[in-house]
C-alpha cells in the first residue's frame, strides 16, 4: 500500500474505512484476494484484446488499485511503466487502465504522448517522483483520455503517460493491470536501471 502525503504522522491503519480511503494513493496485488477482480483481469474479451496487441497469449504480471482521492490526491509525472519492469525493452507489455469512476481532466483522467512509444525507453529522473524530464514532452501533443466508469485504455508500457493532480471533490478511482507475452523473458534489475536510469538520483533536468 501506498500513502498520500497527508498521512504522514497520521495512524493511517486506526482511521474508518471510509476515511482511510482518502489517504491511500496505490495499492498492489490484490487479484487473489477478490474473485471480481481476478475475473475482470482474466475477462475473455479483455485477454483477447490483448493478445492481439501482443501477438500470443498474454500473461498477467501486474495488477494495482489507483485511487487518487479528492482534493489533492497526488499527481503521477511523465513516465514509461516499462521502467519498472525487469522485462527486455523489446517486449511487446500491454497495460489496461481501467476506470471505476468517471475519470475527467480535473480529477486525474489518464494523459499521453501518442506515438512516444515508438521513441524507445527514456531516462527517468528523481523529481516530483521517478520520470521522465518534464520538458521531454511537447504540450501540443498530449492527449487527455477521459473515460466513463467500466472504460478501458489499452497502451504500450513505452508510451509517456502521466496522471495530474486530483482538484475535485470526486474520486477518480481506476484498476490497473499489466500483461506480457507468455514467452517473455526476465531481466535484472541492473540492467533495467542501465537503460531507465538510477531510481534515487535527484537530479533538476
Amino acid at each position: 500500500v501506498m500513502y498520500e502525503k497527508k498521512a504522514q504522522g497520521v495512524d493511517v491503519n486506526a482511521l474508518p474505512p471510509e476515511v482511510k480511503q482518502d489517504y491511500v494513493r496505490k495499492f498492489m496485488w490484490f487479484v487473489d484476494y477478490d474473485e471480481r477482480l481476478k475475473a475482470l483481469s482474466a475477462h475473455p474479451k479483455l485477454l483477447g484484446a490483448v493478445e492481439r496487441l501482443i501477438g500470443e497469449p498474454p500473461v498477467l504480471f501486474q495488477d494495482m488499485a489507483l485511487l487518487k482521492p479528492p482534493q489533492g490526491g497526488r499527481e503521477k509525472p511523465w513516465h514509461q511503466d516499462h521502467a519498472y519492469f525487469e522485462l527486455p525493452v523489446t517486449t511487446t507489455v500491454v497495460g489496461a487502465w481501467i476506470a471505476l469512476d468517471e475519470a475527467t481532466v480535473d480529477n486525474g483522467c489518464m494523459v499521453v504522448y501518442p506515438g512516444s512509444h515508438r521513441q524507445g525507453p527514456v531516462i527517468h529522473f528523481q523529481r516530483r517522483d521517478w520520470q521522465i524530464c518534464d520538458t521531454h514532452q511537447r504540450e501540443k501533443e498530449i492527449l487527455a483520455v477521459p473515460l466513463k466508469p467500466g472504460g478501458c485504455l489499452l497502451f504500450h508500457s513505452l508510451i509517456h503517460h502521466g496522471t495530474p493532480t486530483n482538484n475535485t471533490n470526486q474520486r477518480r478511482r481506476a484498476v490497473q493491470f499489466h500483461y506480457r507475452p507468455q514467452s517473455a523473458v526476465k531481466t535484472s534489475k541492473a540492467e533495467r536501471l542501465a537503460i531507465f536510469g538510477e531510481e534515487g538520483k535527484d537530479v533538476t533536468c
